[in-house]
């Protein structure tokens, strides 16, 4: 991956697939030199599922609850032969009868869109305006094949567009999760994802608004309870070996280490002690949930709200492309070096165009419109990339209602397993 201040672009050499063709694919940077090598055939592909966070309000009529606004979405889905179900309510089972084999027979298809409400996202509903979720059905992020993914988030926003309103707020997100295509991680795949984010997180702070970098749902990997002591990436680095070889499970509660003494940590820690949460931008509780044997996905869940195909296509493509890299090339960054958006710009849009993805300018424009985050005190950058040290009322109540919420995608990964093996 990209991590020097001098690094030239790839684009300096033939950016044509044909010139790269070959298993593996060799780049030189200075200042020293050195060659980085991907080795082709070990670059996984992808299968992706995308949740959307949005503010929407039907074009013709005035609901005054979300349950009529998400039924009105369902029926236009289906009338365009989009395949959909509503899920009316989000909330976990407790009854004593819900044992594994209910909670994948009641889960929803992985072969469809799934609506439902969104507790982090306020409704509105004296102007007819509700949260709402719509998960996608698992899709495959491939060197080859493309269209269809596209065309199922090309086909769903024109149908949202031409039907209802769609509005964002800050509350609204764009959650890209991920798992190599064969349906579950090798550790080594995703220590190098690990540090990747770790390593670009100011990087990707720059493409999003300044209200998702201070966000209590998409709290920084860098500096949580476990990554926060650490006075350089060598140290974050050096903690994933700290005490001997990590296990996935291991490695995903690091990487989602929350404090109790937090502002989340004080919603929503019941003892009083440091614990787990899927509040950070990169989300690894996904693997914990799957007993940690490196089935489940990994989140991306920094992003806005997308209110259009274009703003989605953007993330997908983004994160589809930063996972391929990071998974082969992680274990090569030096953490005394600095991270550059330009840089690791450069780099996906490469590997966008060497996996032949249509409408890369979508990638570029969402690079093109990165936003340098401002120094909070003169001189120096303390509290750069750090959390909110309170939140609202509101925000505690929302915190502790997602809480009671199902594992939506990871239902529908369960289902998608039993079709891939």
């Amino acid at each position: 991956m990209p991590h020097t201040t001098r690094y030239p672009s790839p684009s300096s050499a033939s950016t044509g697939r044909s010139h790269h063709s070959s298993s593996s694919t060799s780049y030189h940077y200075s200042p020293v030199q050195q060659t980085v090598t991907i080795n082709r055939p070990n670059v996984p592909d992808f299968r992706f599922c995308m949740e959307l966070g949005l503010v929407l309000r039907s074009r013709t009529l005035d609901h005054k609850e979300s349950a009529g606004l998400e039924k009105e979405l369902s029926r236009t889905l289906t009338k365009q032969n989009i395949p959909n179900s509503v899920i009316t309510s989000p909330l976990k089972q407790t009854s004593s009868s819900s044992s594994y084999a209910v909670q994948v027979l009641d889960s929803p298809s992985s072969r469809e869109w799934t609506i439902t409400t969104e507790a982090s996202i306020p409704d509105h509903a004296k102007d007819h305006r509700f949260g709402i979720k719509l998960v996608s059905p698992f899709m495959r992020f491939t060197a080859t094949k493309h269209e269809s993914w596209l065309k199922k988030i090309y086909t769903l926003f024109h149908v949202l567009e031409a039907n209802f309103e769609v509005t964002s707020s800050h509350q609204c997100f764009t959650h890209i999760h991920i798992v190599p295509e064969r349906g579950y991680w090798t550790y080594g795949q995703l220590e190098c994802l690990a540090k990747s984010a770790l390593y670009f997180e100011s990087c990707l702070d720059e493409l999003v608004p300044p209200y998702r970098r201070k966000s209590v749902w998409a709290k920084s990997n860098r500096y949580n309870a476990y990554f926060g002591s650490a006075k350089s990436m060598r140290q974050c680095f050096d903690k994933f070996d700290k005490g001997g070889k990590l296990d996935i499970n291991g490695l995903a509660m690091r990487m989602n280490w929350c404090s109790a003494n937090s502002a989340t940590g004080l919603s929503l820690s019941e003892d009083g002690q440091d614990f787990m949460t899927d509040t950070y931008r990169w989300s690894f509780k996904g693997l914990v949930a799957q007993g940690g044997d490196g089935c489940g996905t990994v989140a991306f869940k920094q992003p806005p709200g997308s209110t259009s195909a274009e703003d989605a296509v953007g993330w997908v493509m983004l994160v589809g492309c930063f996972a391929r890299l990071a998974c082969v090339l992680g274990e090569t960054i030096r953490p005394e070096d600095k991270p550059l958006i330009k840089s690791l710009g450069e780099w996906l849009v490469y590997e966008a165009s060497w996996c032949q993805l249509p409408r890369v300018k979508i990638l570029k424009d969402l690079l093109r419109q990165a936003m340098p985050e401002m120094r909070e005190v003169a001189g120096g950058s303390k509290g750069k990339g750090k959390d909110v040290e309170a939140i609202t009322i509101d925000e505690d109540l929302r915190l502790k209602a997602k809480q009671g919420e199902r594992e939506l995608v990871g239902e529908k990964y369960l289902r998608m397993l039993k079709h891939i093996h």
